[in-house]
């Protein structure tokens, strides 16, 4: 493996060993392990252990650390962490403590890092997909998608791109205001989400990383990679995640497979429209829960609406509603 591998953690300690551990078999030439602050003190020993991992680092490498002693949160932690990385390494992989890879997710990035290298197109390449049962059209490995939104559940990806991304999202409000993007969507319903995630990540009420990603791949018209297989399983659902805090959640999906090589390229640079209608249905749009919590939530009084949100969040998550 000729690659450079960013590994990001923060306090759970089992998960970060599991994918450590994936990372530990491939030998990536270049390690780089990032971990955020703890929030508090009693968090602080939990953190401790995680960046005691490191011991596992036992094959010929470059090993770079980055622990924060403040906790600077999901948004500025993960971002700051692979702006570190970029700014060492022109390309890369990057995986979170609750990202677990098959072996062959690292051939397979390694690949088509390569191929598409000076591909402008091209945003980068997923390692995870949640509709495996979706019949190939050309019998490729991977397949055209310009849709998701979030999840970027073990990736690989280019400075080029990276340069391209910001987490304020400066350029949003003359997107949204000109309405730019509206001839991107493939329906009214994704419209409707994709403007009220990337509306809530500006203003703050959503702290995440990823959305801003999304955002700069659809104005810059990026297409990315992904595997018609999964080769990537998140291990993180449960009380301990911070957006996949259910474990009842429909993307909680435990399948995992090997990528065979070589790799088949798809005939036609085109993107699967219709398979990513499809995965915007099932895993996107907005449950009939959430649209209900969200009228009643519009017809309450301010003081009543703050009152009652916290326990209708409660129940969203105890049920794995999105």
């Amino acid at each position: 493996m000729g690659t450079a591998v960013l590994f990001i953690a923060f306090n759970r300690e089992e998960p970060s060993r599991m994918v450590l551990e994936a990372i530990r078999q491939a030998k990536p030439p270049r390690l780089y392990f990032a971990c955020d602050g703890p929030r508090n003190a009693k968090e602080k020993e939990r953190c401790e252990r995680v960046r005691a991992l490191v011991s596992m680092v036992d094959w010929d490498c470059q090993l770079f650390t980055r622990f924060s002693e403040v906790n600077q949160g999901v948004m500025m932690g993960e971002s700051t962490a692979m702006n570190w990385f970029f700014e060492h390494e022109e390309e890369g992989i990057i995986l979170e403590d609750d990202t677990c890879p098959d072996p062959s997710f690292f051939n397979y990035c390694e690949e088509l890092l390569e191929r598409y290298r000076h591909d402008e197109r091209v945003w980068c390449i997923m390692g995870n997909n949640l509709m495996t049962e979706w019949e190939a059209k050309d019998g490729g490995s991977y397949y055209f998608s310009a849709h998701g939104y979030g999840a970027y559940w073990g990736w690989a990806g280019w400075r080029r791109v990276w340069k391209k991304y910001d987490v304020h999202m400066k350029d949003w409000p003359e997107c949204r205001d000109r309405q730019l993007l509206n001839g991107h969507f493939l329906s009214k319903a994704e419209m409707t989400e994709a403007y009220k995630l990337f509306q809530g990540q500006f203003d703050g009420r959503i702290r995440s990383w990823d959305y801003q990603m999304d955002f700069a791949r659809i104005i810059n018209r990026g297409i990315t990679c992904i595997p018609n297989i999964n080769l990537v399983r998140n291990i993180g659902f449960g009380a301990d995640g911070t957006h996949t805090v259910s474990e009842n959640d429909k993307r909680n999906k435990s399948d995992l497979s090997r990528m065979s090589f070589p790799l088949k390229h798809p005939r036609f640079m085109v993107v699967d429209a219709v398979r990513d209608l499809a995965y915007f249905e099932r895993y996107i749009q907005p449950s009939l829960f959430r649209k209900f919590k969200d009228a009643v939530k519009h017809l309450l009084p301010e003081r009543l609406d703050e009152a009652i949100t916290p326990f209708l969040s409660k129940v969203q998550k105890r049920l794995g509603l999105n």
